[in-house]
């Protein structure tokens, strides 16, 4: 897994940053102005992330599927360098910008593709702009991880109108898992050689599938153990050797864990089960402490809480906060 530390979010818009030109495959900045949240200029300041944010719990995504819009493709590392958001490096692969959220994370995964591409012509995100509402999109992580985000909105902004404000708002953290996905759009200025429009498609997690921890410590230690095995047994010749005979180890319980697909036992007596994700929903019943539940949907984070959908034994379906539930 990817690991890295993000760099914290500057309080005020004291250094601006630019996004690199994704017009046609060129490098030349469309002069957009952004907050700085991971640039390398400025200086870290005292604040609710600390001076040394911890190391992130997310995976870095590696591939993405949006089959609405004919999207199968790789998904590049990629960074901002000195404010600027550099382009993704060909017209097929799409960029994430490891400044930005993780999968997995409560922030917003921002990634980028182009429209078209010089000599090639219609590039990977070159019908991203169709998509409707609850349009499905699948990334990959590099854990073994599958995420499925639905399309919230698709919107046109002009570049020549965009404030720092509705920037923020685009690219900036959230406070729910979101991606968000960039690429031109609008009329294409053949004099700058730019397009005059960006094209933003916002989607929320709706479905996760996350590999057991215990799995990935398992691996870890299969590994070490079978290079200790292999340091012994290739001992010189005429040296003693000593035959290894690993411990029988149980098998990793991949069921420990709330995923979709799981089983969940209710933890606190009375819980209410709503019709949506929200504390303001409808109540559709009562449960009680130690009542077994199936996962079938979720996370969606909303009023705080990061919240399941479930089956009970009888089909009635609903949705409870993920701090009431144990795998």
């Amino acid at each position: 897994m990817t690991q890295r530390i993000k760099h914290a979010l500057l309080p005020v818009i004291a250094t601006m940053m630019v996004i690199a030109g994704m017009t046609a495959g060129v490098t030349a900045n469309t002069n957009i102005q952004f907050p700085t949240w991971g640039g390398s200029g400025g200086d870290f300041v005292a604040g609710p992330l600390g001076l040394n944010p911890a190391a992130s719990a997310g995976s870095a995504p590696v591939s993405i599927q949006v089959p609405d819009a004919s999207v199968d493709a790789e998904v590049e590392l990629n960074q901002i360098v000195d404010g600027v958001m550099l382009d993704p490096s060909g017209p097929y692969v799409v960029s994430w910008y490891e400044e930005t959220g993780m999968l997995g994370e409560l922030d917003n995964v921002v990634m980028s593709g182009h429209v078209d591409y010089w000599e090639v012509g219609p590039a990977v995100f070159y019908t991203v702009a169709q998509l409707g509402e609850n349009a499905q999109i699948q990334v990959a992580g590099d854990d073994g991880s599958t995420y499925t985000y639905a399309v919230e909105w698709v919107q046109d902004y002009d570049v020549a109108e965009l404030t720092p404000e509705a920037i923020r708002d685009i690219v900036g953290p959230t406070d729910y898992r979101a991606l968000t996905l960039i690429t031109c759009g609008g009329a294409f200025d053949p004099e700058s050689g730019q397009y005059l429009s960006r094209t933003i498609v916002r989607a929320r997690l709706v479905d996760s599938n996350v590999p057991a921890a215990s799995d990935v410590a398992a691996g870890a230690e299969s590994a070490a153990d079978i290079s200790a095995l292999e340091g012994i047994t290739d001992a010189a010749d005429g040296a003693d050797t000593v035959e290894a005979v690993p411990d029988e180890v149980e098998a990793p319980d991949t069921t420990a864990q709330l995923a979709v697909g799981n089983i969940a036992t209710v933890t606190d007596n009375e819980l209410n089960m709503r019709a949506s994700a929200s504390t303001s929903a409808d109540i559709v019943t009562t449960l009680s402490q130690g009542q077994q539940v199936s996962i079938i949907g979720g996370p969606q984070d909303a009023d705080g809480f990061a919240w399941w959908q479930i089956e009970l034994e009888d089909g009635a379906q609903g949705w409870v906060a993920a701090d009431f539930l144990q795998p």
